[in-house]
């Protein structure tokens, strides 16, 4: 390991050279991250030159400074690339590679400046590894610092769209005129299609700390594994109350037997209760209906609902009188 101290002029003088030319260093730079990182377009082209010549404008001041890589942190431009990203829905990985891609190529570009400078394989190769060494270190300082900023950012953005949707979803099943473009739109799930219906709740433990994100994980988990069986394009999922209302779409109704696939046996104490498949907003509206009613059935029945998936086509009859018992109770006995 050499030591992350300059020791020779070579280093200084490179530093000097690339500070003179930070613009052509960084287009060289971004030039390279892009042809390199497909799931980025033309329009993050300036933000990623602004990161990259602020990111360059660090590492130079530092070298010359003799300040010690591991003291890095993201520049303003640095955070600002790592939002882009997030509001993009780009993953980290995505931001990971995007930084060792330019670190390579940054350390290609120094190795041809410190051959133009000298013909000693000796201090060639001593100055190199050293620039090699500090470069590491730093990209993985810088790294420490956005991984927390893109995680808390991203945290930020789930919570918001989560929020849309929970108030979208509500506006829907109040029985709102909507905007069916705009309502999608908001969903980030098309309105327009088939839809079967279905909540997601866990018997044991309640959604708050300290299992609450192991309960919400499995919940989530049991959401995708029933829209993958029931062969939809794609699904939505948001907390309403004390369980995951969640919604499968699909071009066509499933097949009748559809049903049969769904699994019977529990896992994790978590429970899932359908109702049948609806099209456009009315069957989003009504099929949720279905959904809540065999939910109500299946937790009233207690100790003898033995299965952890329930569907409203099997117990239609028993969840209607269910409801007329309940709207039949005076209002005094009746629990909310």
């Amino acid at each position: 390991m050499h030591a992350l101290t300059p020791s020779n002029g070579p280093v200084l003088d490179v530093a000097r050279t690339m500070s003179d030319d930070l613009d052509g260093v960084a287009h060289k730079l971004t030039e390279t991250i892009h042809a390199h990182i497909t799931e980025l377009q033309d329009d993050l082209l300036v933000p990623t030159h602004e990161s990259c010549r602020s990111n360059l404008g660090m590492i130079m001041t530092m070298l010359g400074d003799g300040t010690r890589p591991s003291l890095a942190t993201p520049p303003p431009e640095a955070l600002a690339y790592a939002k882009e990203y997030v509001r993009r829905g780009l993953g980290f990985e995505a931001l990971q590679r995007a930084y060792r891609t330019g670190q390579a190529t940054l350390s290609r570009m120094w190795l041809q400046e410190l051959q133009a400078r000298t013909d000693d394989a000796h201090e060639l190769a001593d100055t190199f590894g050293f620039f090699n060494d500090w470069l590491f270190t730093w990209v993985e300082a810088l790294e420490n610092g956005l991984t927390e900023y893109y995680m808390v950012e991203r945290e930020r953005q789930l919570r918001g769209i989560s929020a849309i949707r929970v108030e979208q979803v509500r506006t829907i099943l109040d029985g709102a005129v909507i905007d069916l473009r705009g309502a999608s739109a908001r969903l980030r799930y098309e309105l327009d299609r088939t839809h079967v219906a279905y909540v997601v709740w866990a018997n044991e433990g309640t959604l708050d700390a300290p299992n609450g994100n192991i309960l919400f994980g499995a919940m989530e988990r049991a959401a995708t594994d029933v829209a993958e069986l029931l062969g939809a394009s794609d699904h939505i999922a948001v907390p309403l109350g004390g369980y995951l209302a969640c919604w499968a779409g699909m071009r066509r109704s499933p097949a009748a037997d559809f049903p049969g696939r769904l699994p019977l046996v529990n896992k994790h104490a978590v429970y899932v209760a359908l109702g049948q498949p609806g099209d456009g907003v009315d069957g989003f509206k009504r099929s949720h209906e279905e959904a809540v009613l065999a939910r109500r059935v299946h937790r009233l029945r207690g100790e003898r609902a033995r299965t952890s998936c329930v569907r409203f086509s099997d117990i239609a009859l028993e969840a209607m009188l269910t409801e007329s018992r309940e709207e039949a109770r005076p209002l005094s006995l009746i629990h909310i």
